[in-house]
């Protein structure tokens, strides 16, 4: 089982978001929850200018995905977990 929660590749093809998140990033730190553990990554986290919870679900971004991620999906539940 990989420890990877959202398969992401940091091509960068979703952003720029329109309200300004850097959703490679925000996916990188989640990723590192289970290697880290909640506190370090809640700290990286709560350093990002945009998180999560800024999303407006608009799509956008999962149009230009070419991993095919549900990124409003994963950003809602990134919200809930990290806030």
């Amino acid at each position: 089982m990989s420890d990877v929660l959202i398969p992401c590749t940091g091509c960068y093809d979703c952003v720029p978001c329109p309200v300004g998140i850097v959703i490679p990033e925000v996916f990188a730190i989640y990723n590192r929850l289970p290697a880290n553990g909640y506190e370090n990554t809640k700290f990286l986290y709560d350093r990002l200018n945009k998180k999560a919870d800024d999303c407006l679900r608009c799509g956008r971004c999962e149009k230009l995905c070419s991993q095919k991620i549900g990124i409003s999906s994963m950003m809602f539940e990134i919200a809930e977990e990290m806030e």
